[in-house]
């Protein structure tokens, strides 16, 4: 039964943790963005790279991972030994699970990207976006940058 509970706890924090990440998708607005109007500028692509896009770069930034983990595995600890030893075990299950924890949620909050520096036309100086890889634009090629309030991306031409 204690193996059940702790299975539960291990996929309920993943199904939070993973909801945890931002979309970074070209494709996606927010939706308070609708109706206003965004400034789109004509370039060219000079640079493509791919690059990680992480939410919580430090270990500690990821609390939910490092409290479901140390709910988890001192669940998984306590369920070993007995007396003074079951409670050794509990206190390193909590610990070790914390730090499970903690590098699951990096993980999962974690997303490839890509980096364009694009040139705008008209000799108005270079521009870098970094968004998802639902779009992909390669050097040479036109596209559009479109931006509005605190977002920018770019689109195919």
């Amino acid at each position: 039964m204690k193996k059940i509970m702790i299975s539960a706890i291990f996929c309920s924090a993943l199904l939070m943790i993973g909801g945890c990440a931002r979309d970074i998708s070209s494709s996606t607005y927010d939706a308070k963005t609708l109706g206003e109007a965004a400034t789109t500028y004509l370039c060219t692509v000079i640079k493509v790279r791919t690059v990680s896009v992480e939410e919580g770069e430090r270990l500690e930034d990821n609390r939910t991972g490092q409290m479901l983990g140390a709910l988890a595995g001192g669940a998984l600890g306590n369920t070993v030994g007995g007396g003074r030893g079951r409670t050794t075990a509990t206190v390193a299950g909590a610990l070790a699970g914390a730090a499970a924890g903690a590098y699951a949620e990096k993980s999962l909050k974690s997303q490839k990207a890509y980096e364009y520096v694009v040139e705008l036309d008209g000799g108005h100086g270079l521009k870098t976006v970094v968004q998802g890889t639902d779009v992909v634009l390669n050097p040479g090629q036109r596209a559009l940058l479109i931006v509005e309030k605190g977002r920018s991306r770019l689109a195919p031409y």
